[in-house]
């Protein structure tokens, strides 16, 4: 008799760095380029500003999409679309160490739903691993971004 492979599920996280990580990756891929809302795509990353701390939360509020952000929003506004973000799951990347008192790492899952008046609603799943870092205030907020 066989047995199957057991599966293991993604190692769960502690629920304020959760918060954070889903906070952080809403504000970042949401964008919305109908009438009266963002100005810009760089809004978004301005946004996510607020859940990042050090170094990231300045690039972040600074930050300057090149051309080819340039030509996202473009296109975006010309048809009114709406990027929303659904975040499916929040866990511990592999490979990386289980989280600090202070510090940890998240992997986020998403779902990403691009709404246009003159198309068909569009879905992708994306997936972002996220740097955590508690700060004096007790609050969790990114510091990183790393490429994984």
């Amino acid at each position: 008799m066989s047995e199957s492979p057991v599966v293991s599920e993604p190692s769960p996280l502690p629920a304020p760095i959760q918060e954070a990580a889903r906070a952080f990756t809403t504000a970042w891929a949401s964008h919305d380029a109908r009438p009266g809302r963002d100005t810009s795509f760089d809004d978004a990353s301005r946004r996510a500003a607020a859940y990042a701390d050090g170094d990231l939360a300045e690039e972040l509020r600074t930050h300057t999409s090149g051309s080819a952000g340039g030509r996202q929003w473009q296109s975006w506004k010309e048809r009114q679309v709406q990027v929303t973000v659904t975040v499916l799951r929040v866990s511990l990347p592999d490979g990386a160490p289980a989280p600090t008192e202070d510090s940890g790492f998240a992997r986020v899952i998403y779902k990403l739903t691009e709404k246009a008046a003159d198309r068909p609603v569009a879905e992708s799943e994306e997936h972002v691993a996220l740097k955590l870092r508690r700060g004096a205030d007790g609050n969790w907020r990114v510091v990183g971004v790393p490429n994984v």
